[in-house]
């Protein structure tokens, strides 16, 4: 399996990460919900739609930039004007995603390479267009069920919605140990991917939704916490790792340390190290 051997930093076999859309007002409530119990999340803004004033559900340009700037979440594209892109000729897809770019890299200082489809709205075309675009994950609003680690970034589904029914069931699966005995036993590793819109909270009066997953999955030793960004750089840190044709020797050219789980041998490969794992 292509991620056998990754382990998470720390040598974790669990990692959550959140995604959120639509910079309202009631992202100030869940990011305080996260901040308490250590989790990380992706906001996903659309700068055209920031409210002129404070009073109504959106956000200013200026809450927003209080609420984030310097937390440990990220910030990505979720379009200017919230186009559904796969209805619009490539021209205007491609503006409204650039445009939304420029202006929240403005407003943070930083490098906005994230993105998520607005109305889970895409295709072919508005894929290539995002490569163009320098996009380099796009979450959509496909649920898997599952806690795969992502191998498609430019069509990245998530575990599920807050809202599913499985909710539960799928964060006790999470959570779950993994069988130990005498032998070597592979941990495949897990990502508890969760979306959806904290307005969704507050209209249905289910802030104890996410409070409860929170409560559940947060302030854990064994799993490691990360925004959409965070996992895509570690990930992709991992699938550069050059082996030598014995196996023996693997090199990190990247930036990232990256941990493995080597038939049973824990190794931590530094930025720039080349490590015989024999010898380790």
């Amino acid at each position: 399996m292509r991620y056998a051997f990754l382990c998470f930093p720390g040598f974790k076999y669990k990692a959550v990460t959140l995604s959120y859309d639509d910079d309202v007002i009631f992202d100030e409530k869940l990011v305080g919900i996260l901040d308490e119990y250590g989790l990380k999340c992706t906001f996903n803004l659309n700068s055209g739609l920031f409210a002129e004033k404070e009073g109504g559900r959106m956000m200013t340009e200026e809450q927003a930039k209080k609420l984030f700037s310097g937390s440990v979440h990220e910030v990505a594209v979720h379009g200017v004007k919230h186009l559904s892109l796969a209805e619009f000729p490539a021209a205007i897809a491609a503006q409204d995603v650039l445009q939304d770019r420029v202006n929240l890299e403005r407003i943070f200082g930083k490098v906005v390479d994230g993105m998520a489809y607005a109305n889970g709205s895409y295709d072919d075309k508005v894929v290539e267009i995002l490569r163009t675009c320098g996009i380099k994950y796009a979450r959509t609003v496909v649920s898997t069920h599952k806690f795969d680690i992502p191998t498609d970034w430019l069509r990245l589904p998530a575990t599920c919605h807050h809202g599913d029914p499985a909710l539960g069931e799928l964060t006790e699966s999470f959570l779950a140990d993994y069988p130990e005995n005498t032998h070597y036993v592979r941990r495949i590793p897990k990502l508890f991917y969760l979306w959806g819109h904290a307005y969704e909270f507050n209209d249905r009066n289910e802030w104890e939704i996410i409070e409860e997953f929170a409560r559940k999955v947060g302030k854990r030793d064994d799993v490691w916490y990360a925004t959409n960004g965070e996992v895509y750089d570690y990930v992709k840190a991992f699938d550069s790792l050059v082996y030598s044709v014995s196996d023996a020797i693997v090199k990190n050219p990247t930036a990232t340390d990256v941990y493995l789980n080597y038939y049973g041998k824990n190794v931590k490969i530094g930025a720039g190290e080349t490590v015989n794992i024999g010898e380790v």
